[in-house]
């Protein structure tokens, strides 16, 4: 069985993603930041993303950050 060697392939992406995968990138930035902050409340900063981005839901702002580690993880590992 032969291996497959993985080259550096171009992603395409619309330009609906490349906004979307950029708003996700600066959530994900603000929130590390923003907990970086000795005594901060978890809460407190979630709602804060959740009212300055206009989500609705607390769990997004999870999702979020847990969808954009995987990228950046996966993308850590191919470069």
């Amino acid at each position: 069985m032969k291996r497959q060697t993985t080259t550096a392939l171009p992603i395409f992406k619309t330009p609906f993603r490349v906004e979307k995968d950029a708003r996700e990138l600066e959530i994900f930035n603000e929130y590390n930041r923003l907990m970086s902050v000795q005594g901060q409340s978890a809460m407190g900063v979630t709602d804060h993303l959740m009212q300055k981005y206009g989500i609705h839901s607390a769990s997004t702002i999870y999702e979020i950050r847990k969808r954009v580690a995987a990228r950046l993880e996966r993308e850590g590992a191919t470069l």
